[in-house]
This record gives C-alpha cells, structure tokens and sequence, in this order.
C-alpha cells in the first residue's frame, strides 16, 4: 500500500511539474502605424457556434461575453465601432483540443517474462485557447493577434469577469498610442 500511494504522489508531482503557466502569446505587424485606425467593426461571423461537440465550452452564450469583452477592450484603446466605414476589424477565435492520456501500473509476470500493461484510468484532456485579432478592413490581413490558454468551464457567476480579465490581458499587447485628450496635456503613453 505504501508503495501505491508513493506512486500516486509521484504521479501528482510529476503532472504539477509539467502544468504550464497560461501567458499571452501575441505578434503583431511592425510596419503598421496603429494610430491610423480610428473605427472598428466587430465580426460577426465570430459569434456563431463551432464547437457543438462542446457545448459547456463554446456556446452563445460564451461566444456573446467574448464579443462583448473584445468590443469594450478595442474602444479602450481609442477606437469607435462604425459599421458603415470601418477601418479594423476585430474578432476572435475559440481553438478546443483533445487529448487522451491513459495511466497505467505495469507488474512483472513471472510466467511469461514480460511486462503487462494494466489501465488503471483513461480521462480526456480538453484544452481551450482564446484567441483575439484585428485586421484591417480594407486589406483584410490581420495586423495583430493574441492568444491564451483558458478554461472555460467557470461557473455562470465567474464566468463574465474571467472572460474579461482573459481579454484584458490579451489586449494589454496591442500596439496603439494614446494620447491624452487634455490638449494642454502634450503627454503621449503605449498602451503596453
């Protein structure tokens, strides 16, 4: 039994040692003067379900936080959503992956001299990313992304303000300078 419960906190080392910390990966275009753009639309296709497969992670509802969430983040930074003459486009992407790990106890069999296998568990991994992008309109290429691996299986009252903080974060690397609306104020600061 000793031994059991050894392996088992082996097991759990061994996984926490191997969990990675989420961080932002983000790129953007260096070419691209950012403070051209003043207006945006939203994608709409962006809000359609994809995943049906994975209702509890890609729903309606969740696709309508991230919307919400993107919208509030690119008009903090200086832009103004116009449908009609939009420069940028912003939108966003929900990537889910699979993946099956088994774990096993191997014992030594005398009779034939080999090594059996045994399962003791099979569980599927799901993993989430979040990413968001802005594009520009009128050349339809992307000029920025950024993207994060998240959970979404939050309770509904934690699942708003995690979707948002996780937006947050992701725009926290877009490449736009403010300037102070005081023109008495000639003080200019980088968004990040």
């Amino acid at each position: 039994m000793k031994t059991v419960n050894k392996l088992l906190l082996l097991l759990f080392a061994i996984i926490l040692g191997c969990a990675s910390t989420s961080e932002v990966v983000y790129d953007y275009n260096l070419e691209v003067d950012f403070n051209q753009y003043d207006t945006y639309v939203l994608c709409m296709d962006d809000f359609f379900v994809e995943h049906t497969n994975h209702p509890d992670l890609d729903n309606e509802e969740v696709r309508r936080i991230i919307g919400d969430a993107v919208a509030l983040e690119i008009e903090n930074k200086g832009h103004r959503t116009n449908v009609l003459k939009p420069q940028l486009q912003a939108g966003f992407r929900l990537l889910i992956s699979e993946e099956t790990a088994e774990f096993t106890d191997c014992e030594h069999s005398e009779e034939l001299e080999y090594w059996e296998s045994c399962t003791i568990h099979t569980e599927t991994y799901e993993e989430e990313t979040l990413v968001v992008y802005v594009a520009d309109f009128e050349t339809k290429k992307v000029i920025w992304h950024a993207s994060i691996v998240c959970d979404l299986q939050q309770s509904e009252k934690k699942l708003k303000p995690y979707i948002y903080d996780l937006v947050s974060d992701l725009y926290d690397t877009y490449p736009k300078t403010l300037v102070a609306k005081n023109p008495d104020e000639k003080k200019e600061f980088e968004t990040f």
